[in-house]
């Protein structure tokens, strides 16, 4: 079995330069820490985790906790993003990721007290975004360094870390696509209504409609909860407002975009010539879909990865350079989508 000597000697450097590399010394450079990793990689040494762990007081493990309570969540591709960012950020900085699932939101605080409380992680990464829900306020009360994927309320939380897509800009400009098509009655199909992404979604999506001059109709919202039998629903549900029901859905995932076709198509309606359909995350599905979905495109990878960034750095250096991060979507235009027809 190899040891630090022999991985000392392969790399041609002292043994006690193996054990700050090993322990996360930033003092490090870059090319000694590779030629240390490529030398011990070889040899197939690892040093011992417990006792690293022990000497360092660190475990370079991330916590994160799913609040697994519905399919949908594994279904669209908002979760696979988030994990590939994660992954690939949290392994280019020698740190590995411990996740937790939960039965609730409400499950998820426990999940994380149970897994600081254990020293299995240096920091959590929270998803989370339940109004109902005060994650944040007890990771804050325990002291243990976090960063938020989706920003807290507004004048809530103060000073906190996040990460975010800019949400309502992104509707925005999805709905103002399809009123510079022509429709006028568009129908809003949100996820969970006490998200706080939906709430700013379904928000804008007003907004939009409100500067546009088009009248405002509560039967053209309905809350899908980000599953393909939401969106499905929502068709069955706005087909009966006869003259009132929609020329156009925006929906708040692809998943749900999905099921508007599928119920459209059920009910001898024709996409996009009769009604135009934009999704939310430009899932694969979107693309393969037939038609193909015209979606906004969220950069969910980026934005894990860069929490992940963040979260490295709060740990190593007990600071961050900046503490918000807003990125931007994008419009990706396809065939769901057409003029509307008088």
């Amino acid at each position: 079995m190899a040891t630090i000597r022999d991985v000392a000697k392969k790399a041609n450097v002292h043994s006690s330069t193996v054990s700050r590399v090993f322990s996360g010394n930033l003092s490090i450079s870059e090319a000694t820490r590779e030629r240390v990793f490529a030398a011990a990689k070889e040899l197939g040494f690892w040093p011992n985790a417990i006792a690293r762990s022990l000497s360092t007081q660190r475990t370079n493990t991330i916590g994160i906790v799913i609040p697994h309570i519905f399919e949908g969540f594994f279904n669209d591709s908002f979760f696979p993003q988030l994990m590939r960012g994660m992954l690939e950020a949290s392994y280019k900085k020698g740190f590995r990721l411990i996740v937790g699932g939960c039965e609730n939101y409400e499950d998820e605080i426990d999940q994380i007290k149970q897994i600081m409380a254990s020293s299995q992680a240096d920091g959590i990464i929270v998803m989370s975004s339940r109004l109902d829900v005060d994650t944040v306020g007890e990771l804050q009360n325990h002291n243990t360094p976090f960063v938020l994927i989706g920003h807290p309320p507004s004048g809530e939380n103060q000073g906190i870390a996040w990460v975010d897509a800019d949400n309502q800009k992104a509707t925005q400009e999805a709905v103002q696509y399809l009123i510079d098509l022509g429709h006028k009655k568009i129908a809003f199909v949100g996820g969970d209504p006490e998200n706080l992404t939906s709430q700013e979604r379904e928000k804008s999506f007003n907004t939009t409609l409100d500067l546009a001059g088009i009248p405002r109709d509560p039967n053209l919202v309905h809350h899908g909860f980000f599953d393909e039998s939401g969106g499905f629903n929502s068709v069955a549900r706005m087909l009966k407002l006869g003259e009132n029901s929609p020329t156009a859905f925006y929906a708040a995932n692809d998943l749900m975009a999905v099921g508007i076709i599928r119920a459209l198509k059920k009910n001898n309606i024709r996409v996009p010539e009769d009604i135009s359909v934009i999704g939310t995350n430009n899932a694969p599905i979107s693309e393969y879909a037939q038609p193909a979905i015209s979606t906004v495109d969220v950069p969910y990878a980026k934005m894990a990865g860069k929490a992940v960034e963040m979260l490295i750095e709060k740990i190593e250096q007990g600071e961050m350079s900046q503490t918000n991060f807003t990125l931007e979507c994008s419009l990706v235009l396809r065939d769901s989508t057409a003029e509307f027809q008088n």
